[in-house]
């Protein structure tokens, strides 16, 4: 794995959520689930795909924090 690609719970504390409400937006189709898996079948997030969790993320966040 590349140093900036992210596993699903990197990826949720960069963006100031947890891992199960990244999970759950995954679920629910609020963001797009991660292109690329390891060998191990676990989600990786590459750096765009950051940026975009960390803007709903931010946008949940202004809305009084509503998921």
């Amino acid at each position: 794995m590349q140093a900036d690609h992210l596993h699903a719970a990197e990826a949720a504390a960069a963006a100031g959520i947890s891992k199960p409400t990244l999970l759950r937006w995954i679920k629910l189709g609020k963001i797009a689930d991660a292109s690329r898996r390891d060998r191990n079948g676990w989600r990786i997030f590459d750096p765009d795909e950051v940026d975009r969790i960390k803007a709903v993320a931010a946008s949940t966040h202004l809305v009084g924090g509503v998921e």
